[in-house]
């Protein structure tokens, strides 16, 4: 069998328009499918299990789950902060075999400023069957304190294996400059740069399946050339 764990972005629900325009086509490839709710978040609601960390701890815990059907592929496909932590994962566990960070950014260092010093921030992300409809997430400043502890620069460092890094240059929540510092801190990745893209490609379903395309490339390839 061949997994592909779908990893969404800071606060992102699984089930908005890209993992299911992802998930659909992937399993059309021959791959078991797994999008995964960061931490439980959108099931339980539960902010306080919400860091970094307890992201690692999950996809761990799913290719670990996966084992007994001795998988030949696992691929790790994340968005902004689940980019970041395909990165992270890819470095981290060997059984991973391919990496697809798409939007990620390099460092999370500035993160805490949008806390402004207070306890907690309150965050909002749209509904997925609703756009118009919005859920809140007080997301206590101890997810910085956890999140600082990680650097996708240092973990690329370590990554030997095929990384897709997907830049989309009209980004202006994780700018294309500071993709590209991982660009150059990689052995040789496979790099597709979108022009005329923004971060919340999820938005369109035809800019999804753009993405998806390119993914789908990626995943084709034997080796790098």
């Amino acid at each position: 069998m061949k997994l592909a764990l779908l990893l969404p972005g800071y606060l992102d629900s699984p089930d908005y328009l890209h993992m299911r325009v992802f998930e659909k086509r992937l399993i059309e490839l021959g791959y078991t499918i797994e999008r995964l709710d960061p931490c439980n978040l959108w099931k339980t609601g539960d902010v306080g299990n919400y860091s970094i960390t307890n992201y690692l701890k999950q996809i761990k815990q799913r290719i670990d789950h996966y084992k007994t059907n001795s998988p030949t592929e696992i691929v790790v496909i994340g968005h902004s902060l689940g980019g970041f932590t395909s990165i992270l994962a890819g470095s981290l566990f060997p059984d991973i075999t391919k990496i697809v960070a798409l939007c990620p950014p390099a460092s999370i260092d500035n993160l805490g400023e949008k806390w402004e010093g207070k306890p907690f921030r309150v965050s909002k992300r749209n509904l997925p069957t609703d756009g118009s409809k919005y859920r809140e997430f007080n997301v206590p400043l101890t997810f910085v304190d956890d999140a600082r502890k990680y650097s996708a620069i240092e973990a690329i460092h370590k990554i030997n294996i095929p990384l897709m890094i997907f830049i989309a240059l009209s980004d202006t929540s994780v700018l294309p400059k500071e993709t590209e510092t991982l660009v150059s801190e990689t052995n040789n990745p496979y790099v597709v740069r979108q022009k005329n893209m923004g971060h919340d490609f999820r938005q369109s379903e035809i800019e999804c399946n753009t993405v998806m395309a390119e993914i789908e490339k990626f995943l084709g390839k034997q080796r790098y050339d």
